[in-house]
């Protein structure tokens, strides 16, 4: 068992404190009188510095947790143990991937305190540690039911592959907030200043083609769009752009890379020709 690091003020101030017990005629837990000798000039700097610089080295914190601070990250060695610990049972392969693959990932899920830049990479590690936040849960006794929510994380993963791999096209790509539960001031606050119901989820502001941007409408593989949503892809074709509803993150990702692999915009290359 490794012993007990203390630096040097931490030293002095427990043995002024067992000086005073000694005084007052205290004796230890084992009945016996305090020893001081083994703290009595003791110098803790070497000791403490070497072990500091260690952990250091491991990518650990002073304290031995890694994550000192909200931005630090633990060594390649290290990641690669905490990855091993993390339990991928229930996680859909897809999500395996992106932990196996992206560091960032790996280390918001396994270091606490550690927090991602990224919006979309905070979201997976949140679905990591719980699963049930896509896939629902049915009500019981002892649980609350919880409402599956595959849509929204084929969203993320969009808006998370564009920000890794094609980060011009991510900055001009929104998501348009159509759905989710509001109280009604804030749905006709919304309302008044321009929302439209209907509207596709997802905005690639890039002309390509013959194409002035991209609308995307993102469904499960088991949802449909609705008449008002069809008509609203219908008039943004019309209008140039280039405007489709997909099942699944596979239909949704191949539209993207489709679209995006077009030439710049040329007013001529057709991708329904």
């Amino acid at each position: 068992m490794a012993g007990l690091c203390l630096t040097n003020d931490e030293v002095n101030k427990l043995l002024e404190k067992q000086q005073n017990m000694k005084k007052r005629g205290i004796k230890s837990g084992s009945g016996r009188e305090f020893d001081l000798s083994s703290l009595q000039g003791r110098d803790s700097t070497t000791s403490v510095a070497r072990i500091r610089k260690a952990k250091e080295k491991a990518g650990m914190g002073a304290g031995g947790h890694t994550g000192n601070d909200r931005t630090d990250k633990p060594s390649e060695k290290y990641l690669a143990v905490l990855k091993q610990g993390i339990n991928t049972l229930y996680l859909p392969d897809w999500l395996v991937t992106y932990i196996k693959d992206d560091d960032e990932l790996a280390t918001t899920i396994c270091v606490k305190g550690y927090e991602a830049k990224s919006p979309h990479v905070i979201a997976l590690a949140q679905l990591a540690k719980d699963p049930i936040l896509m896939t629902g849960r049915k009500k019981t006794v002892e649980k609350k039911g919880k409402k599956a929510n595959y849509e929204h994380y084929i969203q993320v993963r969009v808006f998370y592959e564009l920000e890794r791999f094609y980060p011009d096209i991510y900055k001009l790509t929104k998501a348009v907030p159509n759905g989710g539960l509001r109280h009604d001031s804030v749905g006709w606050e919304m309302l008044a200043e321009g929302q439209k119901t209907g509207s596709p989820d997802i905005d690639i502001e890039v002309a390509k083609g013959k194409y002035f941007g991209m609308k995307l409408e993102v469904k499960t593989e088991s949802n449909k769009a609705t008449a008002m949503q069809l008509d609203k892809i219908e008039l943004y074709n019309d209008a140039g752009f280039y405007a489709v509803v997909r099942n699944g993150f596979d239909n949704c990702w191949s539209a993207i890379i489709e679209y995006i692999s077009l030439p710049d915009f040329d007013f001529k290359t057709d991708l329904n020709a």
